[in-house]
């Protein structure tokens, strides 16, 4: 029953002197196990044998279904086939409620075999919602409550050492509508039927001499040029009598010194203390730093109680510190991170509705946000995915967790006392977890709302007493409290890209936000994938399912479709509806991440697009869909934060370089020109020198009001350095008839008044780019490097996709993508992706673009 094994043997000799045991003489085997295969799940209902019956070893579990661990109560039936196509179409519906009665989980495993002074610890990381716990016919526990709440228990006296052991865990799920602490997704999609109930996190079993320890953790202080660095361990008694131990601990870095320290501690009976060592001075740390910004080094801290057990983690030296600047007549937060001010651009994350993960999964997330240029993910109540932090870590990218809005964790006034418990036992497990991840650099305690005084002080108790070293909010949403220091306004459905620029509207791009954002509905080859053809075109009631929990505001996505047919025209089919939403999804990711650039470190301070990915096969907010196929919203991501970048405001004409490095550029010449449509007539042009200094934008010019206009033109931006390379390029489409907004409608939309006319883009000439494309391939990873060529007119938004069976290889990154080719123009774009993912297919290239029609190239 162990899907991985870490043991270290040590070998000791006991000795007693005057009660008190030293733990560095007994002989134990120190190691951790995770219990992951042999392991079974059925409903409690019809069941009537006893946990103590059921944790039997040899107990038969005919009729069960086998499931493997971590898993919820859906996970596991999905994967047994009991329901099926759960995602497509409208299918979650036959999924009856499974929160109506428990569920068994049982396996079993054979236990490492015993040595004199050996204790055996299990530890469950994560129960939902409630759980009655039996080893071996022996209850460990009745009442283990807590999605978020670690649960362990000295199982020494229970374990069969060398033998067969069974575990029986009995699981009552949360109630529906989030009405307790556990994991809420509110209205971002349908509730899973069973609440996510199960053991969704490890399971472990641990062996260790008398005394174990927990929670390793470095705390960072910066000084100049050095480091004083605070280490902090629990240690914990698993006997009946007093111990004594030395708990010594190595700091390394490969090419540094290693530091070291030790010190003599005495528990007592049963008890749990935090030792804490006098700071280590480092002076010259090898710092860490986030993506962008350096090198997201890491150093590793070992600590052992004598041979009775040991611990290591990675971690950091860096500090994040916290800054006010009033905005609008509003107080927001800004971050620095050792030192130096960094633009917070990121989106909201969310687990798969069942709770599902792997490595693959969680690396794509990862490579997904570095390549579109993001350096920050927000954890809305989405905890405990402890290898996306560890990922995290390495790739020097942000992580922005908290409690979840709209549910229990925010409706605290009537709290009972149960509730209390579990939210302060929920905080200090997860506490616990992030704090040692160099990538967290900031808790939010509540969302929309903060929590009540008293509770907001309890937690506040909570991070105090594990000396969290980074900054908290009390929530991120201004409307309810006005020092929270982001704002939290929306907008939550489509809206015009000069919203984003406009700060008189809710959205615009100035202060701080925890999260707005904008419908983006997938490419049509994944539309295909949970929707019939019926139900995509016309839109149909299974599409709108996919939009929002169904009954919340959000359960439809009328108002993207009404902007799309006003601005690009009625759509004739699913592919010319999807070939327009791609356009849309590009302009206005671009035009949000383009916004809050501008303005960095000076009206502008960080901002978390709602949503990164999605739950579940969506049609509404993301950047990059459930399938990891990359759309529209992905690619003006990546083209809003490259390194230098031009950039249009369509509120005021302006001409912006966002400048993302730490070197200032100079000896820059800044281009803008604007050409009619179809036969791309140049209407005006103008250049500027420019310097763009590190970390910063700079307004360079302004176009003017122009007459003799088509109806939809096109404004070209171009920057160039002082030997006439190009550093960006960027291309615009819009109307001589402009996007307006209304007043404010309501707190998630403010309604558009007019709608640009944007269907001169249907009158382009076809375009025939041609393509080549050359594959390589090296230790599991495949690069195609594909170049397009435009011989006359104009090619829109041409998408090069590396395909195998019909489908784009996933997860890929694209230098580029959506690239506008001008009459003559040639560009060359490389795909990566590993081998592994063709799954066996013969990969190839498909071209295609707005007016582009598609092309496929053989790939050797």
């Amino acid at each position: 029953m162990s899907r991985s094994i870490r043991c270290v043997l040590a070998v000791l000799v006991l000795l007693l002197a005057s009660g008190v045991v030293s733990a560095g003489s007994a002989v134990a085997a120190a190691g951790s196990t995770e219990l992951a295969s042999g392991w079974a799940l059925r409903p409690a209902t019809g069941l009537a044998d006893t946990g103590a019956a059921i944790s039997t070893p040899g107990y038969a579990t005919t009729g069960w279904n086998p499931v493997t661990l971590p898993s919820t109560v859906l996970a596991g039936l999905v994967a047994n086939g009991v329901y099926q196509d759960v995602y497509f179409g409208q299918n979650l519906k036959n999924v009856p409620d499974l929160t109506t009665q428990d569920w068994w989980f049982r396996g079993e495993f054979t236990a490492p075999a015993t040595a004199p002074g050996q204790v055996y610890w299990l530890r469950f990381k994560g129960l939902s919602y409630r759980a009655q716990i039996w080893l071996n016919g022996v209850q460990l526990d009745a009442a283990a409550v807590g999605t978020f709440v670690g649960h362990e228990y000295d199982a020494t006296a229970a374990i069969r050492p060398g033998a067969a052991n069974a575990l029986a865990v009995r699981v009552t799920p949360p109630r529906h509508d989030c009405k307790d602490l556990s994991a809420c997704t509110v209205d971002w999609n349908p509730e899973a039927p069973d609440m996510n109930a199960g053991i969704w996190n490890t399971t472990l079993l641990d062996t260790t001499g008398p005394v174990a320890l927990r929670d390793p953790y470095v705390r960072t202080t910066l000084s100049g040029t050095a480091a004083d660095l605070n280490v902090y361990v629990d240690a914990v008694n698993a006997t009946n009598a007093p111990v004594t131990t030395t708990v010594s601990g190595t700091i390394a870095k490969a090419g540094r010194p290693d530091l070291t320290f030790s010190q003599d501690v005495t528990l007592a009976a049963r008890e749990r203390k935090e030792v804490a060592f006098a700071p280590l001075h480092v002076s010259d740390p090898v710092l860490w730093w986030p993506y962008q910004f350096g090198s997201p080094e890491l150093y590793r801290l070992t600590v052992a109680a004598g041979a009775s057990d040991s611990k290591s983690i990675d971690f950091g030296i860096r500090q994040v510190t916290d800054y006010r600047t009033t905005v609008n007549g509003t107080s927001f937060a800004g971050y620095k991170i050792n030192g130096r001010p960094i633009l917070l651009r990121g989106g909201g994350y969310v687990w798969d509705l069942m709770q599902r993960w792997d490595t693959r999964t969680n690396a794509a997330h990862i490579n997904y946000v570095k390549d579109m240029g993001l350096n920050t993910i927000r954890l809305e109540g989405t905890l405990g995915n402890e290898e996306l932090y560890d990922l995290a870590d390495k790739a020097g990218i942000l992580v922005m967790p908290g409690f979840v809005c709209c549910s229990a964790w925010e409706d605290d006034s009537a709290w009972t006392a149960e509730q209390e418990q579990v939210a302060r036992a929920s905080l200090d497990s997860q506490l616990r977890s992030l704090r040692h991840h160099a990538s967290v650099f900031l808790w939010t305690y509540g969302s929309d709302q903060p929590p009540t005084a008293a509770h907001l002080a309890a937690y506040k108790g909570v991070a105090a007493a594990l000396h969290w070293q980074n900054p908290t909010l009390d929530n991120v949403a201004t409307w309810s409290n006005a020092d929270a220091g982001m704002k939290m306004d929306g907008p939550y459905v489509w809206e015009p890209p000069v919203l984003w620029w406009d700060e008189s509207r809710s959205g615009g791009a100035f202060g701080s936000t925890g999260e707005e954002g904008t419908e983006a509905p997938p490419p049509l080859e994944t539309l295909q994938r949970f929707l019939a053809p019926a139900d995509i075109w016309p839109i149909g009631t299974a599409y709108n399912y996919h939009a929002g929990k169904p009954g919340s505001v959000f359960d439809t996505v009328a108002p993207y479709t009404t902007g799309l047919t006003k601005r690009y025209g009625t759509p004739t089919s699913a592919a010319d509806q999807s070939r327009k939403s791609e356009a849309q999804n590009y302009e206005n990711a671009r035009a949000f991440f383009e916004a809050w650039s501008a303005r960095q470190h000076v009206r502008s301070f960080g901002s978390i697009f709602w949503m990164l990915n999605n739950a579940w096969p969506s049609v509404h907010w993301n950047l990059y869909d459930y399938y990891l196929k990359p759309g529209g919203g992905y690619f003006g991501t990546k083209k809003a934060t490259e390194p230098v970048h031009i950039a249009y405001d369509y509120l005021t004409r302006a001409v912006h370089v966002v400048n993302s490095t730490l070197a200032t550029r100079s000896g820059l010449t800044a281009t803008v020109s604007v050409h009619n449509l179809p036969d791309l007539a140049q209407k005006y042009t103008a250049s500027a020198p420019v310097t763009a200094t590190a970390n910063a934008g700079v307004q360079v010019l302004t176009v003017p009001a122009l007459t003799g206009l088509s109806g939809t033109y096109l404004i070209r931006l171009q920057l160039k350095d002082a030997a006439g390379a190009k550093v960006s390029d960027n291309v615009y489409w819009y109307s001589t008839s402009p996007d307006t907004l209304g007043n404010k409608s309501n707190w998630y939309r403010t309604t558009p008044k007019t709608y640009a006319d944007l269907t001169g883009l249907n009158a382009l000439p076809t375009a025939n780019v041609t393509a080549t494309a050359v594959r390589a391939v090296s230790a599991g990873t495949e690069t195609v490097t594909i170049t397009l060529t435009n011989p006359s007119g104009l090619a829109f938004l041409v998408r090069p996709e590396v395909v195998a069976d019909g489908r784009e290889v996933v997860p890929v990154t694209y230098t580029d993508n959506y690239v506008t080719l001008w009459p003559g123009e040639s560009t060359t774009i490389t795909a990566t992706y590993r081998t592994s993912d063709l799954t066996g297919h013969q990969p190839s290239v498909r071209v295609r673009g707005y007016n582009v029609p598609t092309t496929t190239i053989p790939l050797s």
